[in-house]
């Protein structure tokens, strides 16, 4: 016994004290229901700009793509940002989409123009009144689960998308969500980002560390959606990946874990698709159960990230991009 309280003692010295031990986790709660495996499916795909305005019916438009998910037995539909144009989450359009969710028996992912209870339907809204919502409409016919995009894609007229153009009111001006939504569907955990979320890689962590198993990526982007980010997403996070983007741009993708390969993908700019690919639960569970990052997180070293850092202080000799000042007159 002597002997060995010895060995353990001169292993301590050559290799160094055992780490310190960080706050205990919490606990991320039992799936409420689980299958061993998903069928997904990801519209490609846009809709008549004249239909997002205030008082249309924009569910219509997504219709015919949930009648072809259901042919192909999808479990989960997801759609691309914005289609549902500006509503109320209590209203008839909400109500509408719910129903078809359940006609068709699909969970079904969509997004748009959320406006707050009392504050009428407007365009231009007003400031701090209204944010960009997903909506997760459960087979069941009820409303799962929202999420609210959590960071502001602004400065469209800079070559760096940054900072935000002279008066520049868009998601500017939305009030942003404080953590992805989680949403517990019929066959396991999901969590949700909205296209500039993720590009925070914490956007696609956090939800991974609450249990979520399957991300969806929603994004409405004239760019393609980056597949090097899906990869190490599904890697980091231990997760399958799904992205969806609207068919102005392209990059649609279902990506299976470890992420070494999209396993479908909708790479043409402008082109319409439904990808539709069947992904194991049961086996990302054990991966996830086993998984040697998760295990091996040191969240007490972690607090640099979570601090408001300035890395472009580093250049002063630099000179930060500006907008060309208005002619005389201009913006009055």
């Amino acid at each position: 016994m002597v002997v060995r309280i010895l060995m353990l003692c001169f292993a301590g010295v050559v290799a160094g004290p055992l780490p310190a031990q960080g706050p205990q986790g919490k606990p991320v709660p039992p799936l409420n229901q689980s299958k061993d495996s998903v069928r997904v499916a990801v519209a490609q795909m846009q809709i008549d700009h004249a239909a997002l305005q205030p008082d249309q019916d924009t569910v219509d438009a997504l219709v015919p793509w949930m009648k072809r998910a259901a042919d192909q037995h999808a479990d989960l539909l997801v759609f691309p940002e914005y289609l549902l144009g500006s509503f109320h989450l209590k209203s008839a359009l909400v109500d509408k989409l719910c129903e078809q969710a359940k006609t068709h028996d699909l969970n079904v992912v969509v997004g748009g123009w959320e406006h707050f209870p009392e504050v009428a339907i407007k365009q231009p809204p007003d400031p701090g009144t209204y944010a960009n919502t997903l909506l997760v409409a459960g087979r069941d016919g009820a409303l799962a689960g929202t999420h609210r995009k959590m960071h502001a894609a602004v400065g469209p007229n800079s070559p760096y998308c940054w900072p935000p153009d002279p008066d520049e009111k868009g998601e500017n001006t939305m009030v942003l969500g404080q953590e992805n939504g989680i949403v517990d569907l019929d066959f396991g955990r999901i969590g949700l980002l909205t296209c500039y979320d993720g590009y925070f890689f914490e956007s696609f962590q956090m939800p991974s560390l609450r249990g979520a198993e399957l991300l969806v990526w929603v994004n409405a982007r004239g760019g393609m959606v980056e597949p090097h980010i899906i990869q190490a997403a599904s890697f980091i996070t231990c997760t399958h990946v799904v992205a969806s983007n609207q068919s102005v741009g392209c990059g649609s993708a279902i990506c299976s874990y470890p992420g070494w390969k999209l396993d479908h993908a909708a790479p043409e700019p402008g082109s319409e698709a439904l990808l539709v690919g069947d992904l194991d639960l049961k086996e990302l569970r054990n991966q996830r159960l086993n998984n040697r990052m998760m295990h091996q997180r040191r969240p007490e070293i972690y607090g640099t990230v979570s601090k408001r850092w300035q890395p472009w202080r580093a250049y002063p000799d630099l000179k930060p991009f500006q907008y060309d000042a208005p002619e005389s007159g201009e913006g009055r």
